[in-house]
């Protein structure tokens, strides 16, 4: 089979870069992969593919204007009119930051696509492979839904839609209806996002050493259960790794008498590995991101147990503690348990969640995607595969 992963930025650190990397670098054993990432956004990735993956970028936004990664005639004026100008194919909830000409960039390379089977692996890009990907092609949409919202413009449109775990899937299905409609709607399927391959580095989970990465959403919980959870003295400290929308916020709350010391903003960070093999524990207030990470390298994790989140990962009691969705002081309470003097419990934790790790092992992972994809290939025609893109807009979700 051919196979082509769309997504926004192939360059940046982050679960879902990473997620499609690794898969496509496993894929590219038996089938014939390629990456095609919107923009370019650093000289050097964040992570790079297997050799066998062809990985390409439409918009290199690296420079003060941005270039189309293809021959064209347009000038610097020509371009900088059309990167000013507001996109009509992806909605600015979804990607604020395309425009008209990564519109132009994005339509052609669709339009031109010779592929079997298109995984698009953001919202924002649902509705350009609906109405611009080659009819016949099988469209899978990997999501980050879990439950909560609207789902996206074009989801019903999809062939399949994978999400990460079970409980996923099944509130997905409910959203979708899945047994009210007909062939045409979309197969609700739950895939994992594979756990990091290769050497990792333990942790000894003994440096005193709390870590948050991923979204900042929710940072100013964790800071605020840790300064309870660890009064000043203690010896333990946060470190806080990653962007988000509230940044001043988190910002302000570090800024507090006795935190400034003990909690640290770095950032993103490419060198997350080592950064874990650092990390007693992990503390995740925002969703899931980084947890397979966090339990390769043996650290187990505090999080909220709510579905899409971390929950769907972290065993309660068994390789990590869950407590209820926004409650501090619950949050506080964990981290007191795994900050104690008596450190029986958090090695416990650490040695199931790395051995737990394996539930995400990359091959079963890559089993799973190709099972799915030769399904939705060998069934395309003609039930669905005959059907134009307009007859398949007028299918409503299930």
């Amino acid at each position: 089979m051919r196979i082509v992963f769309l997504l926004s930025r192939a360059d940046e650190p982050g679960d879902v870069p990473r997620a499609v990397l690794t898969r496509a670098s496993h894929l590219a054993a038996r089938h014939d992969v390629e990456v095609v990432s919107v923009f370019r956004t650093r000289d050097r990735p964040h992570a790079a593919p297997d050799a066998r993956v062809a990985l390409r970028h439409l918009v290199d936004r690296t420079g003060p204007v941005p270039v189309p990664l293809r021959p064209t005639a347009l000038t610097d004026r020509a371009r900088q009119q059309l990167a000013a100008a507001p996109s009509a194919l992806v909605d600015p909830a979804l990607g604020p930051d395309f425009d008209a000409l990564t519109d132009t960039e994005l339509t052609l390379a669709l339009r031109t696509l010779d592929t079997d089977v298109l995984v698009t692996a953001s919202p924002a890009l649902l509705r350009a492979a609906a109405d611009h990907a080659p009819a016949g092609v099988v469209r899978i949409h990997e999501s980050p839904w879990a439950g909560e919202g609207a789902l996206p413009p074009g989801t019903g449109e999809c062939d399949a839609v994978v999400v990460r775990t079970e409980g996923a899937r099944r509130r997905l299905a409910a959203a979708l209806g899945a047994a009210a409609r007909g062939p045409a709607a979309p197969k609700p399927a739950a895939i994992p996002y594979p756990a990091p391959g290769g050497f990792r580095p333990r942790s000894s989970r003994t440096t005193r050493t709390a870590v948050l990465a991923g979204p900042l959403t929710r940072a100013d919980h964790a800071i605020a259960a840790f300064a309870a959870a660890s009064p000043a003295g203690s010896g333990w400290r946060l470190r806080v790794f990653g962007e988000g929308p509230e940044p001043p916020r988190v910002r302000r709350r570090v800024a507090e008498p006795g935190l400034y010391e003990r909690v640290e903003l770095l950032g993103p960070s490419p060198h997350m590995a080592a950064e874990w093999a650092k990390a007693s524990f992990a503390v995740l207030p925002s969703g899931s991101a980084g947890v397979l990470e966090a339990y390769a390298a043996g650290v187990p994790a505090v999080a909220y147990a709510e579905g899409g989140g971390a929950a769907d990962v972290v065993r309660d009691g068994v390789d990590g503690l869950l407590v209820p969705p926004d409650d501090v002081d619950a949050l506080a309470d964990a981290m007191t348990r795994l900050m104690a003097a008596d450190a029986e419990l958090l090695h416990r934790l650490g040695t199931n969640a790395r051995a737990g790790a394996g539930r995400f092992a990359a091959e079963g992972v890559t089993r799973a995607w190709e099972e799915l994809c030769a399904e939705l290939v060998a069934v395309r025609a003609p039930a669905r595969g005959a059907a134009e893109p307009g007859e398949r807009a007028s299918v409503p979700p299930r």
